[in-house]
């Protein structure tokens, strides 16, 4: 058995060394419509497909949450006799919808063989006008739950009092933990919106996959309705609205009935993508809480025994997000776990990292590129979020080079920066 397991990863890495580094090698664009286009990674490695189709609203948009936009995009599979999911079922073909922060996402998996069936399929699902109000009615029941439930995890309320402290109360970023709004389940209101929403201009179709050049140029052709080029207002994000440091407190502590742990986080503002520090972070963060020997592991759980897991929560993307040094531990054993994460932050600041550890997070920065690269589909949404983000394509390669391109000092200068414990914040879930 082993040594079959070894001849698989054998195949898997001599396709992968074949296989372009990145996906502005291998991605062809055209414009398909004045308002829409086309982008192919093509590699027939496999009889697969997968189509990529972004829409260019999403739920950091006015208008967006204004029209009630998100249910309306999600629940177009869900015609009130089924009869869209059981197609796709029959062509053995996955179809997703989901929203994000400015773009609205289809995805469709299947066999190439069928593939101008399962196209079909999502042409009919953009056009449904038949809502299945009872699976609307059930979302807003398991919505209602699932929030009444999130208020009980600790984990989750950490979070939610880490966000509260760095956000503000009209910032996006809050929106992942606070309560949702009622779902809409007005069908017609809702066709509405979705007419207006895949009519955006800024589409794009992609195609990742056993697709030539003039299969994708033909399927693509009038797979989306004509674009209205007249943009509703609120199409802009909304402004972020971080809080000042000197403006939040020190120290915020939650308390929740029937406890028998403490979680603690100790944290602060994350920084966004492109920062020119960035690339240091990606080290320091690597070695303080990014693996199982960090130092915060190390110190928490394999010297002490005060936890199973202690880690770097970084929530960075392209905008600053939460970031903590998350743990937990029995509630007899709050008070001697906080101390002892604060010591760990107190020492890595002061004598930052050493040379043995900067080489294996740059070595580990480098090497998981290649699982960001197995497929064509993963190259396809690589190159996407580049582009609909103005980033130069293969950003997350450049950053993992330019991260493992740093010396030991300009690391640990960063690090005395950025993890001076003066920044950090202290968030506690204790037992009531």
């Amino acid at each position: 058995m082993r040594r079959i397991c070894w001849i698989a990863i054998t195949a898997l890495l001599a396709a992968l060394s074949v296989w372009p580094t990145r996906a502005a090698e291998v991605a062809l664009e055209w414009p398909i419509d004045a308002g829409t286009t086309g982008v192919l990674v093509e590699d027939h490695r496999a009889p697969l497909a997968h189509v990529r189709i972004e829409f260019g609203a999403g739920a950091w948009m006015p208008w967006f949450r204004d029209n009630d936009v998100e249910e309306a995009f999600t629940i177009q599979d869900h015609d009130s006799a089924g009869q869209l999911r059981l197609r796709a079922d029959l062509l053995a073909a996955r179809i997703t919808l989901g929203v994000g922060r400015r773009t609205s996402l289809l995805t469709l998996d299947c066999h190439t063989e069928v593939l101008p069936q399962a196209l079909e399929l999502v042409g009919d699902i953009l056009a449904n006008r038949d809502f299945d109000r009872a699976t609307l009615k059930r979302w807003q029941r398991s919505r209602t739950i699932g929030w009444k439930a999130s208020l009980k995890d600790p984990s989750f309320v950490l979070r939610q009092a880490g966000a509260r402290q760095l956000f503000g109360t009209n910032d996006p970023r809050r929106f992942a933990v606070e309560a949702p709004e009622p779902l809409n389940t007005d069908v017609d209101r809702l066709v509405r919106a979705r007419e207006r929403l895949v009519r955006l201009p800024g589409r794009v179709v992609g195609f990742a996959g056993a697709i030539t050049r003039d299969e994708a140029k033909r399927l693509a052709a009038d797979l989306l309705p004509v674009v209205d080029p007249l943009l509703p207002p609120g199409l802009g994000a909304l402004p972020l609205v971080p809080i000042s440091p000197e403006r939040r407190p020190r120290e915020v502590e939650v308390k929740l009935p029937r406890l028998t742990q403490t979680y603690l986080g100790h944290g602060r503002m994350s920084l966004a993508t492109d920062d020119l520090d960035y690339p240091a972070s990606m080290i320091a963060d690597h070695v303080l809480g990014g693996h199982f020997n960090s130092r915060l592991m190390v110190a928490l759980r394999q010297e002490g025994g005060e936890t199973y897991g202690a880690a770097v929560r970084n929530e960075g993307s392209d905008v600053p997000g939460l970031y903590a040094l998350a743990t937990f531990t029995r509630t007899e054993n709050g008070s001697a776990i906080e101390e002892k994460l604060r010591g760990v932050l107190r020492e890595f600041c002061a004598d930052g990292i050493t040379e043995a550890e900067r080489a294996a997070a740059a070595s580990n920065a480098l090497g998981r590129r290649a699982f960001a690269r197995q497929s064509p589909a993963q190259l396809l949404a690589s190159y996407l979020r580049d582009k609909r983000l103005n980033l130069p394509q293969g950003f997350d390669d450049q950053l993992a080079e330019k991260a493992a391109a740093l010396s030991l000092d300009e690391v640990n200068a960063f690090i005395k920066r950025f993890h001076s414990p003066n920044g950090f914040m202290t968030v506690r879930v204790v037992r009531r």
